[in-house]
């Protein structure tokens, strides 16, 4: 049987098999319910399915499924009777899962001879939203261009076409591509996540309040169990808590997702929590203390903090907490690390969020100002996480006496 994006044969003589691992890689690709579920009944029925087994080692990292290592043997195992193209997806699905800063270079030479394989390419593209520096926004619409010949209509290619197109400030293409998505599959997760992203960025809460109340309406049954449905909340709890109904907004993220109830994957999660929190503390000045599913999960980012995404997002939760030494732990463990453009970011940040916490406002927005337009895509992620900088700032210049 062949693989439905690439066209190249699977090595499986089970065609229900080969069936559900083409509905397991939508599914993924969807952010959508019963991926893992659809991948352990393909590798019931064949066992040494390499593809298969890649594919649910990808699940159980993002998941942060205890047993995610037997996955990754035996795909490691399976390819090794596999074919030629079979044995290098998975030796580049793992990489960027495993060494998702090192691996550009590999994954690259893969997609240029494999454009149509969009799980590879997907994964790349998540790779270079937080490693690729000020060039992100143009590094990945990159790479979807020049996939998109080889995948056509492909709705999966189309929602990430378009989201990178109105990341990259090209809104009213990234709405046509996202909605074409959305037509193909509306029950995707990732689609209706990126139209949200846009609408947000847009300055829509209205719009997006509405859509993303009567998308769950039809599709939220199917969508629960999705890698992105508490990220999907987090963006209707964001346009409710910015069109002023603050308690529905708080009860919804409490819902859906903190850390204890949530379905993303641990960077994302981070992301939610952070963001929701600071936004509240910046517009309200109401402090909260951090539940112990929050502190837990900062324990559980921790080794990452010398990335700027983690700094910003940890240090976000310590200051919606007034935790001034948490902050402070924070700018320690960071002045610890050896110098490098990324540590230096992060430092930036955490100290703009401790000296605004110790009501040192001109100091917060002094080191703010130092950081440039690139440096600050360079962050990585999404805009709608990078605008936390400009809330700050723009809360720095609200304590400032304004000179007429």
């Amino acid at each position: 049987m062949l693989e439905a994006r690439t066209g190249k044969p699977l090595s499986t003589r089970s065609v229900e098999a080969a069936t559900l691992y083409q509905e397991g890689v939508d599914l993924i690709l969807g952010s959508e319910s019963g991926a893992a579920e659809t991948l352990d009944r393909a590798l019931t029925l064949d066992h040494h399915f390499a593809l298969a087994a890649a594919a649910r080692y990808c699940i159980a990292m993002d998941a942060g499924e205890p047993d995610a290592e037997r996955f990754r043997d035996l795909a490691q195992t399976a390819a090794k009777d596999a074919s030629d193209w079979e044995q290098q997806h998975v030796e580049v699905l793992l990489d960027l899962i495993e060494a998702p800063g090192s691996s550009r270079d590999l994954a690259m030479a893969y997609v240029e001879q494999n454009p149509a394989d969009l799980l590879i390419v997907s994964q790349l593209a998540g790779r270079m939203f937080f490693f690729d520096g000020p060039k992100k926004l143009e590094t990945v619409l990159a790479l979807f261009e020049s996939v998109a010949p080889a995948l056509g209509d492909d709705w999966a290619l189309l929602a990430r076409l378009g989201f990178a197109a109105s990341e990259a400030g090209q809104r009213p293409r990234g709405r046509e591509l996202l909605q074409r998505a959305l037509t193909l599959r509306p029950q995707s997760l990732y689609s209706i996540h990126g139209m949200a992203h846009l609408l947000h960025d847009e300055g829509a809460a209205a719009e997006s309040s509405e859509l993303l109340q009567n998308w769950l309406k039809q599709y939220e049954a199917g969508a629960r169990e999705g890698q992105m449905y508490g990220h999907v909340q987090w963006h209707l709890a964001l346009s409710e808590w910015q069109l002023g109904q603050r308690d529905a907004a708080m009860a919804r993220y409490q819902s859906y997702c903190a850390p204890a109830t949530t379905s993303c994957g641990p960077i994302l999660t981070l992301a939610d929590c952070g963001g929701f929190l600071l936004r509240d503390f910046l517009k309200t000045g109401q402090t909260r203390p951090l539940n112990n599913d929050v502190l837990k999960h900062i324990e559980s980012v921790w080794p990452m903090l010398g990335h700027p995404f983690i700094a910003l997002h940890v240090a976000a939760l310590y200051a919606s907490a007034g935790d001034i030494n948490g902050l402070q732990y924070c700018e320690e463990a960071l002045a610890a690390l050896p110098d490098s453009p990324n540590r230096d970011l992060s430092l930036a940040l955490v100290r703009a969020l401790d000296r605004f916490s110790s009501g040192d406002f001109q100091g917060a927005a002094d080191i703010l100002a130092s950081l440039s337009p690139e440096v600050r895509i360079g962050i990585g992620g999404s805009h709608v996480e990078r605008m936390l900088v400009e809330l700050l700032e723009c809360a720095c210049q609200a304590h400032l006496p304004q000179h007429s």
